[in-house]
């Protein structure tokens, strides 16, 4: 009976996400209510209209069902803990009063006023932040359960091991944060889209549900009503000359507004006036020396492991965009390729809605103009001017391009790839178990989630796993 129920409850979600959006009943978000609401159902029609059905079903229906799960084998789900951490994002309101230190909000009005910014809209998006959050301190405080605060440059070590759980009130960024100080599989990290109009949150608990929705899915959280998800997270361990362990926070650097030009020079990493809340999100590298056997020279080599374990994907590609990225690539152990692009992304099944879609993606007009040339090469008949036809085989590879946050592979996507004689061709995307990447770039750098940035120049050499220990315990919603 139990999955009669889950296969029904599957059959309406993709029936309602199917539904295209012109007949669905346009209702303003803050006007659903319901006693016990399913946040996998809620889809805001405004959203949904920005994108073709083809990018919309592939999105939103692949992230929303868990029917490729075996619920059966899954651990009964229970949540009670004594202490939760709830880290809450920076608003952009919040971030622009520290970029624009000693102004009053009239000032600052002005100041977003000459670059086109909505300072009211700003404003307002801040005090929804701050609504949700005091709805969620308050329900935690209702349930038994001790609550503490902090920002990200609060968000230490030591505050993550206090903690039997950690909240992130933001949206997916703030969960990528939050989830990087967590090692161990056993404590638990839960994402609430503060933003649900302004963010996807595609990691969160109720996607894009407003705050009156709160309440009800705690309820169900406290209650059981549940499933685990273990995401897979990368692990790196990196080889090379000294300096392989010097990273840059691109968090802070937002703060700083100094140009990626000079991410590798002494310019503190922060504001004067803000050092003491510059803590680093990365903690120390543990370095082991080794030889190297080249016979020309003797080398001293440093391995290590990254203290950070990524989430979403990896980017291993020069500094600069507009530069060419030279590196050499292996899959599971197999002869390194010699490659040039515009840089290497591997990412988790987690990922794979992010970056991972978007470089992949087939649009509709692609796929028309591909069928049109099929049709009058081959003479066969295509129906490339039938939109719904069109519609359907984007669709269907879109949705190949997404895989479950458990799968315990990597994804690998080359950007715009070089071929010619020199570099033939090779997959640009494809599945491995582990990978390595050897750098020969000389302003190279290797991303985690978009947040923390090491050195990877000439030499350098990365390997890329996941490991089962590595995983990050998330929730689900039947």
């Amino acid at each position: 009976m139990r999955l009669r129920i889950r296969h029904n409850q599957l059959h309406q979600l993709r029936s309602a996400i199917l539904t295209p959006c012109s007949a669905r009943p346009s209702v303003a978000p803050r006007q659903t209510s319901h006693p016990n609401p399913d946040p996998t159902l809620w889809t805001d029609p405004t959203s949904c209209m920005r994108l073709p059905n083809s990018l919309a079903k592939a999105l939103y229906q692949t992230q929303n069902t868990v029917s490729k799960r075996t619920f059966g084998n899954m651990e009964a789900p229970e949540f009670r803990p004594k202490k939760v951490l709830i880290l809450s994002k920076l608003t952009r309101y919040e971030f622009e009063k520290k970029v624009n230190k000693g102004c009053d909000d009239a000032q600052l009005a002005g100041i977003l006023r000459k670059r086109g910014s909505d300072y009211n809209r700003l404003l307002e998006k801040h005090k929804i932040h701050h609504s949700y959050l005091n709805t969620l301190q308050n329900e935690l405080k209702n349930a038994g359960i001790e609550s503490r605060l902090v920002r990200r440059f609060g968000y230490t070590q030591e505050a993550v091991d206090w903690a039997d759980a950690v909240f992130s009130a933001g949206g997916d960024g703030t969960f990528l944060m939050a989830s990087s100080k967590v090692k161990t599989k056993n404590k638990p990290v839960i994402g609430i889209n503060t933003d649900p109009s302004g963010s996807e949150g595609y990691m969160c608990l109720m996607r894009k549900l407003p705050e009156e929705n709160l309440a009800a899915a705690l309820r169900r959280l406290f209650s059981g009503d549940f499933e685990w998800l273990y995401r897979q997270r990368i692990r790196i361990t990196v080889t090379g000359e000294a300096g392989i362990g010097d990273a840059i926070e691109l968090h802070d650097q937002q703060l700083n507004r100094d140009p990626s030009t000079t991410r590798w020079t002494d310019n503190p990493r922060c504001p004067a006036a803000d050092q003491e809340e510059c803590m680093a999100l990365s903690p120390p590298l543990k370095k082991r020396t080794i030889s190297s056997d080249d016979l020309s020279e003797e080398r001293v080599l440093e391995t290590a492991e990254l203290p950070v374990l990524a989430l979403n994907e990896v980017f291993v590609g020069e500094s600069l965009s507009s530069r060419v990225s030279y590196y050499e690539i292996g899959l599971n152990d197999e002869r390194m390729v010699k490659q040039k692009s515009s840089g290497i992304t591997i990412c988790t099944g987690t990922g794979s809605t992010s970056w991972h879609f978007n470089i992949n993606k087939l649009t509709e007009q692609c796929v028309q103009d591909l069928m049109r040339i099929i049709s009058k090469e081959y003479h066969v008949q295509i129906p490339a001017d039938d939109k719904n036809a069109v519609s359907e085989i984007c669709t269907k590879f879109n949705q190949q391009l997404i895989f479950d946050p458990d799968r315990k592979q990597l994804a690998f996507t080359v950007r715009d790839p070089i071929f010619n004689a020199t570099f033939p061709p090779t997959n640009p995307r494809g599945f491995a178990d582990k990978i390595c990447i050897k750098s020969r770039g000389y302003d190279a750098h290797l991303v985690i989630d978009g947040a923390i940035s090491y050195r990877f120049n000439d030499g350098s050499e990365a390997k890329m796993e996941v490991k089962p220990e590595d995983v990050l315990r998330t929730v689900v919603f039947r």
